[in-house]
């Protein structure tokens, strides 16, 4: 199967906007007759760096590991030689964070909404923004979290992305709103909705609120304002690498929670 064809049922599955499928048609465009194969895509993301900026071809490298994720979880491909492709190195852009008023945004378009089928939106996405943005975990995280992880205020899991057991803390709201959800079984939120569902809700949710972003802006929030209250963002991330948090501070935002102010004397006007 081509990759543009690959990439159309990707999208369909996830629900991606016309921007999204815009860049997968762009990607296409320079590999027209590749395959998914590991190696060959690797060379193409050398020979890509001689032509594209480090930024665009480390964002061809993502999409591309997503689309032979998903042809292997589709059986369109053999799983067995699916593996991480080759690493681009680029300069971080500022990432950026939603701040507690778009927040708040967001929890007040949540109580607007209707009632679910099989669990209230209302109650539902409450808890995903307020756990989301406690913990900080990823998406996948989030869905796996138990029941029986949840001691007192704070949440013991194993990170699907590292394989690294992590110690999250569950402020007063996060605490609240998961009282508040319907136990369905052993996960918390996995067993009251799936991956692609959680997505499309998240997307319905952001555009009510009128608020761009998706629910890793809550995990990028949650590290820059542990770093507005002086904390390091690694250990809320879950990081081994302290690094890697530079990935996820929203540098403006944290400057403007701390208020800083300008570094030097503002020039005088000349009469």
């Amino acid at each position: 199967m081509r990759i543009k064809e690959l990439a159309a049922k990707y999208i369909a599955r996830v629900g991606g906007g016309p921007g999204y499928v815009e860049q997968f048609n762009a990607l296409a465009k320079h590999l027209p007759e590749s395959s998914l194969c590991p190696d060959q895509l690797d060379r193409y993301l050398t020979t890509a760096l001689h032509s594209l900026s480090p930024q665009t071809v480390y964002n061809h490298r993502r999409m591309l590991q997503r689309l032979m994720n998903f042809a292997a979880s589709e059986g369109l491909m053999d799983r067995s030689i699916v593996r991480p492709l080759r690493k681009i190195k680029r300069t971080p852009k500022n990432p950026t964070a939603w701040s507690h008023a778009e927040i708040h945004k967001l929890l007040e378009a949540a109580d607007k909404l209707t009632p679910g089928r099989k669990v209230s939106n209302r109650l539902l996405m409450r808890a995903w923004v307020a756990v989301a943005y406690s913990t900080g975990l990823r998406l996948a995280d989030l869905l796996e979290i138990r029941h029986d992880q949840v001691r007192g205020r704070r949440l013991l899991v194993t990170q699907q992305k590292t394989g690294e057991a992590h110690v999250c803390y569950l402020d007063d709201l996060a605490m609240e709103c998961l009282a508040a959800l319907p136990r369905r079984g052993e996960r918390i939120f996995g067993d009251l909705v799936c991956r692609d569902k959680i997505l499309k809700k998240m997307r319905e949710l952001t555009a009510a609120a009128k608020v761009k972003g998706s629910t890793k802006f809550l995990r990028r929030s949650g590290a820059t304002y542990a770093e507005v209250a002086g904390k390091n963002a690694s250990g809320h991330l879950g990081h081994r690498s302290p690094g890697m948090k530079t990935y996820y501070i929203d540098r403006l935002l944290l400057a403007e929670e701390k208020g800083e102010g300008p570094t030097t004397l503002p020039l005088r006007t000349v009469s």
